[in-house]
């Protein structure tokens, strides 16, 4: 069955009335928070290290709710099963940092525990792998893409991306494969996602397709000339050329981050510049795509931190955006990087690129007792509390469920480097200051779909390496320019097998955030693998066939990649204090007794190198302590 986001708003919200404006009703609280999920649910998970954890897995989701309903709140009084220094609650790209960090500092004999739900490390920065044809086929899972940072000869006084890629001495000449001369000329984005952004869009060839009375179509690189291949009314054209062309030569003086803060980045185009709603639409699949939802949700100071149109000055517009580069399993590579400096024995091979990114993970050594850090996966923490008053306690008290039985440690501080929508759940002594900022932490979800293709003929007949539509499953996909490591070699050759990616977002502008968000939970929870398949192999049916595609014999394997709280929502007021209130993230900042946070929600804007930043600075403030 395929289900339309037009048919989903019918027949579930409007069916509802006003039931996810108001969550006291069943049916908002049945749709706000799924229920159990099984195998029919999680499907495909390709081969390799990451088979058996491809987004959010069945006993992620499934504890993760127990923990929501309240069947973790009356647990026994446990025994102590170990005594560590720090433990760090998640095994994501802030875990990591968090992690890195401590073994760099810790005294001789320190101790630290990294307990992570996952079956393997990473969080969103995992990788799906595929084998079709003899060739091997590394995609991302979620996090994916990053700009070539600046050159620093000194990492520790560094943040973010140039502090790491610096401190891990990671190559900068990346090795793309070659566009054979054999082939008409095509453009490649080396990444998933770059290729929506404005200033970039024209570095790929990107066909458009449209539907209406008429029928349907296909229209490519339409703004290299002026939308005058498009098919749109020219009111239409003159709305969204004119919202292209807005630049702002003020947005660099004192008080402009703060005020572009205080409205949404629709707010900003159709009121502060007078422009029509087609510029708004038109932006929201790349707000959705980095933020989780659309510019109806999004702060105008992140937009312009992104480079969104109406915020540049001339001079900014004229430098444009840096290229972008990827990594063949997106930001696992990065995750791997760090993986290897805190444990060399976990992946197997030597110091080197090759190894680093496409070796095998060595799950025996990551929970040795021998060594200062250990990562326990499967291990997700149900309670943390202080052992007495916060202000006071010399300990913490931590218990995490593993394959059916709980467990517990004591620590002399933890980091929370999970995601806030779990951690005010699962600390229990957490003052009501930072239980209120959470309440400001809105999360949406997002699915990474990878296809696996025999060969992509279709889109080189085309002209095209990527593709955008308005309705549908997703609204975008594209074939990458491979990097070229170690047993990732695959051949850029339309007859060739490759993988094509969907970064699918569930905004629906209009609605309230919280029933946008609530609604897009109920599609990713209530669909099944089944009927996404289905979905998938209709959509691209619908966008190819004419092209010569043919879902039977082109595809060779599909990998969802479900993500219940994928980004959090940097909605207006998020970034920076006023007179009369606290940013919420600050607050969260703070910590408190030996309870630190360091999440990459923290930053507003989720990326690999600020989120272990957050990492490193929560864990240095429980080393101040202990």
């Amino acid at each position: 069955m395929k289900i339309t986001r037009r048919d989903f708003v019918n027949g579930v919200l409007l069916g509802s009335g006003t039931a996810l404006i108001q969550p006291t009703s069943l049916l908002a609280d049945t749709i706000a928070n799924p229920q159990r999920v099984d195998d029919s649910w999680y499907g495909f998970g390709g081969v390799g290290d990451y088979a058996s954890s491809h987004g959010n897995t069945p006993d992620v989701v499934n504890t993760a709710h127990r923990i929501r309903d309240g069947e973790f709140t009356r647990l026994p009084d446990l025994p102590i099963d170990e005594e560590v220094d720090v433990v760090i609650v998640g095994g994501g790209m802030a875990g990591l940092g968090a992690a890195w960090h401590f073994k760099k500092n810790a005294r001789p004999g320190q101790k630290c525990l990294i307990l992570d739900n996952h079956p393997i490390f990473g969080g969103e920065a995992k990788e799906n792998e595929f084998q079709v044809g003899g060739e091997t086929l590394l995609a991302p899972q979620g996090s994916n893409g990053f700009f070539m940072p600046p050159h620093t000869n000194d990492p520790e006084s560094s943040s973010g991306d140039a502090r790491y890629y610096a401190e891990f001495n990671i190559p900068r000449d990346l090795p793309y494969a070659d566009w054979s001369g054999k082939f008409k000329p095509l453009n490649f984005c080396r990444d998933n996602f770059g290729f929506l952004h404005w200033l970039r869009e024209d570095k790929t060839n990107l066909g458009y397709f449209y539907e209406n009375s008429n029928g349907s179509s296909w229209a490519n690189d339409i703004w290299t000339d002026r939308l005058s291949k498009a098919p749109l009314s020219e009111q239409a054209r003159e709305s969204l050329l004119k919202w292209r062309d807005s630049r702002s030569e003020r947005l660099g003086e004192s008080g402009a981050r703060e005020w572009l803060d205080s409205m949404s980045y629709k707010d900003y185009l159709e009121k502060e510049l007078n422009l029509g709603p087609e510029g708004t639409a038109e932006a929201d699949i790349f707000m959705a795509g980095a933020f989780g939802l659309g510019s109806d949700a999004c702060s105008a100071y992140v937009a312009r931190e992104v480079l969104m149109p109406g915020l540049l000055s001339e001079k900014e517009f004229k430098r444009g955006a840096p290229p972008r580069n990827s990594f063949p399993g997106g930001n696992s590579g990065f995750a791997r990087y760090f993986l290897k400096r805190i444990l060399p024995e976990a992946i197997k091979g030597g110091d080197n690129f090759d190894d680093i990114i496409t070796g095998r993970v060595d799950f025996t050594a990551l929970d040795k007792a021998r060594n200062s850090i250990r990562i326990r996966s499967g291990a997700t923490v149900v309670a943390v509390q202080h052992e007495g008053k916060a202000d006071s306690a010399s300990s913490v008290r931590v218990i995490y469920s593993r394959e059916g039985r709980e467990y517990a440690v004591r620590a002399k501080g933890v980091v929370m480097a999970s995601g806030g929508w779990i951690n005010r759940h699962v600390v229990r002594d957490m003052p009501d200051n930072f239980h209120q900022a959470y309440k400001q932490f809105h999360h949406a979800p997002f699915l990474v779909a990878n296809v696996a293709l025999r060969n992509w003929r279709f889109m080189y007949e085309m002209g095209i390496t990527g593709a955008r539509w308005q309705d549908g499953f997703g609204y975008s996909a594209n074939i990458r320019q491979p990097m070229m490591v170690g047993r990732h070699q695959p051949a850029l050759d339309p007859d060739k097998p490759a993988v094509l990616t969907f970064y699918v977002s569930y905004q629906t502008p209009g609605l309230p955030i919280l029933a946008q968000i609530s609604k897009a939970r109920a599609e990713l929870f209530y669909t099944s693998y089944a009927d996404y398949e289905k979905q998938i192999r209709a959509q691209l049916t619908r966008l190819f066939s004419a092209a010569g595609f043919n879902h039977a014999r082109d595809i060779e394997g599909i990998i969802l990649n479900r993500w219940g709280h994928a980004y959090v929502v940097p909605t207006p007021g998020f970034f920076f204090d006023t007179p009369d209130k606290q940013a919420p993230r600050n607050i969260i900042k703070q910590g408190y007794g030996r309870i630190a946070f360091g999440h990459s929600e923290l930053e507003g804007f989720q990326h690999w190198g600020p989120a272990a930043d957050q990492g490193r600075r929560a864990v240095q403030q429980i080393l101040d302590l202990i």
